[in-house]
């Protein structure tokens, strides 16, 4: 049988004003679907213009605007300021694919190539395994493990691969925690809610404000032979309804964590029964003090940091 051909597109943006070093990430402007970003918790958008508040890529608000192609693969190179992505060849013919095309290209400088045979294997190879404690977590082309519990994740078609920082901390410290019903804010590709499960939480849900995160984490959960209930809202929204979990990981960052911790208290409680515990993620070393006292009915119990991102456990105190 033939196989495909497919048309390498490379996108070379140039870095974000008031940029760090390249190491670190830096926000958008705006947030996809002409959102707020201040209101984004996705890991699409970033909250606010501060390169403190920046998620996992360098240019967060240009990733999803790619996603919605479906590329066949996707990376980032140059620190984050080129986003490479392959289409089948001839997909630019499709309804609607070139007008997409138009505007990705219109947000940098959009280099196309034809893709000489085998980048699928290169492609793969950018993208490796990862034994965090008792899980394992790979992309599917590597075969599982029999002393690590097993996470399939479909690499570069949505947020958290175990690659970040926060999600890794995330991953570390819920193996710490008693099992129970576990609520997953910022779900993303779905990898905290399926460690989760093989760690034997039950039930787990799911919840991202981007719809393609959570069609892309439905997707893992068939890969995994798992079935959280996944869903799409603003978990920090007083009127959406969230269910009640004994344990809730929020890798949020800062804003929406603050805007979350009024659910479980004063104004915003509405009866809610509190989780037992809470891991705020997607912080910054210097924003502890600020997440922590937004939740004075909890006391620190746990904490993990690489020295920039950080990764707070909190625990009821009654």
């Amino acid at each position: 049988m033939r196989r495909p051909r497919y048309t390498r597109y490379a996108l070379r943006l140039e870095p974000p004003a008031g940029a760090r070093p390249p190491a670190a990430p830096a926000p958008a402007a705006s947030a996809p679907g002409g959102a707020d970003p201040d209101d984004d918790w996705s890991g699409v958008g970033t909250p606010g213009s501060r390169p403190e508040a920046a998620l996992e890529y360098r240019h967060p608000g240009v990733v999803p605007e790619i996603l919605t192609l479906q590329p066949a693969g996707w990376q980032e190179e140059d620190d984050g300021d080129t986003l490479v992505f392959w289409l089948e060849e001839g997909a630019e013919a499709e309804p609607g694919v070139a007008e997409k095309l138009s505007a990705i290209g219109a947000l940098g400088r959009l280099e196309v190539s034809r893709q000489a045979p085998g980048w699928e294997d290169a492609w793969r190879r950018f993208h490796t395994p990862r034994e965090i404690g008792r899980l394992y977590v790979r992309p599917p082309w590597y075969p599982p493990r029999d002393d690590l519990l097993d996470i399939v994740v479909e690499a570069g078609l949505a947020f958290g691969t175990g690659g970040h920082a926060s999600t890794r901390q995330c991953l570390e410290e819920i193996q710490s925690i008693p099992s129970g019903s576990l609520l997953d804010l910022g779900s993303g590709s779905g990898v905290v809610s399926f460690a989760a499960l093989r760690l034997g939480f039950s039930p787990v849900w799911g919840i991202d404000i981007d719809p393609v995160a959570v069609h892309a984490a439905a997707g893992n959960a068939a890969r995994n032979g798992l079935a959280p209930t996944f869903m799409v809202g603003d978990a920090t929204d007083q009127g959406y309804p969230l269910p009640a979990a004994e344990v809730v990981v929020a890798n949020i960052a800062l804003r929406p964590i603050l805007r979350l911790a009024t659910r479980w208290r004063g104004e915003g409680a509405q009866g809610a029964q509190p989780p037992a515990h809470i891991l705020l993620a997607g912080l910054l070393v210097t924003q502890e003090d600020e997440a922590v006292a937004a939740f004075p009915g909890y006391r620190v119990a746990g904490r993990r940091d690489d020295g920039t991102w950080l990764t707070v456990h909190l625990v009821r105190l009654s």
